[in-house]
């Protein structure tokens, strides 16, 4: 079994790879790239918010303990995945240097 103390994990090695992959996009795909990441991260923050407004209803009740804590792990977890792919957006937005108009928004005006 490997010696888990010695693995030396680096964050930013996928920073590199990302940015690898966008240098060889063009304006209009790097935007079209932007826009669905960007509705990918709402996505994100939809399902932790709603899964924050269960947890809360359930935890308001008494008696369900194994059902709130399934629902506070699914939250956790997806606070954790919408935290993760925050820097991805910010990457993609950064290197197209504007934030794209997204076409469901200008619709809503």
């Amino acid at each position: 079994m490997p010696d888990i103390r010695s693995l030396e994990l680096k964050p930013d090695c996928s920073k590199n790879a990302i940015e690898t992959i966008l240098a060889e996009l063009e304006q209009d795909e790097l935007e079209r790239l932007a826009i669905d990441i960007i509705r990918e991260q709402r996505c994100r923050l939809a399902k932790a918010q709603e899964l924050y407004e269960l947890l809360d209803t359930l935890e308001q009740r008494s008696g369900e303990d194994s059902l709130v804590d399934q629902r506070r792990h699914e939250y956790r977890l997806a606070l954790v995945m919408m935290k993760a792919h925050h820097p991805i957006a910010a990457t993609v937005i950064n290197k197209l240097g504007y934030m794209p108009p997204l076409p469901e928004d200008m619709t809503r005006q």
